[in-house]
């Protein structure tokens, strides 16, 4: 059933990153959107029944980014780059900052990975939007589960956070316009 169930949300999920993509894809990105899309679908495919963001989808992510910014928004390549390396190093200081403070992961090495590359595509100014609309998304997800009697959460429980950041980046690349500020986009 689970599978069955998966495979069911996947197919939707991608009717959804294809509609939105006609819908709201930057000006020149729809090829590029279209293929974004593709890779935040199969990570978070990936991270929710495995807890692992394969590298290779991740440098995927990232190297697209960096090809969209070589061909559309050139004059704007510090800003993109920035919020790669920020992005990754952000989220390494706080898996690191977690590790040093409770003796165990809670974030892994995938999330802060995505992030960066996520970074790349909307540039530093869309970091701080993207972990907003991913923090709010997984707290809503974990509460509404754990209210439904779906899932048991505490202190100790794994929850994949490489869905939420992939939804967040999706939620800030297309809506860009709305939640950066003008020239950053």
């Amino acid at each position: 059933m689970h599978n069955k169930l998966t495979f069911w949300l996947t197919g939707l999920g991608a009717c959804l990153v294809a509609a939105s993509s006609l819908l709201f894809a930057p000006p020149g990105t729809l090829i590029l959107t279209l293929c974004l899309g593709g890779l935040l679908l199969a990570l978070s495919v990936i991270d929710a029944r495995t807890l692992t963001l394969p590298d290779p989808l991740t440098a995927s992510t990232a190297l697209l980014g960096i090809l969209m910014v070589w061909l559309v928004r050139p004059e704007a390549w510090r800003a993109h780059m920035i919020g790669g390396l920020v992005g990754y190093g952000v989220l390494v200081a706080v898996e690191i900052g977690y590790r040093h403070l409770r003796g165990r992961d809670g974030l892994g090495r995938g999330d802060a990975k995505l992030l960066g590359a996520l970074g790349i595509w909307t540039g530093w100014a869309g970091l701080a939007p993207i972990m907003l609309v991913a923090s709010m998304w997984a707290l809503l997800g974990v509460l509404g589960l754990t209210l439904l009697g779906q899932r048991k959460t505490d202190a100790n429980t794994p929850i994949p956070f490489g869905p939420f950041i992939a939804f967040g980046g999706w939620a800030v690349w297309l809506g860009g316009r709305f939640f950066l500020p003008a020239g950053l986009y």
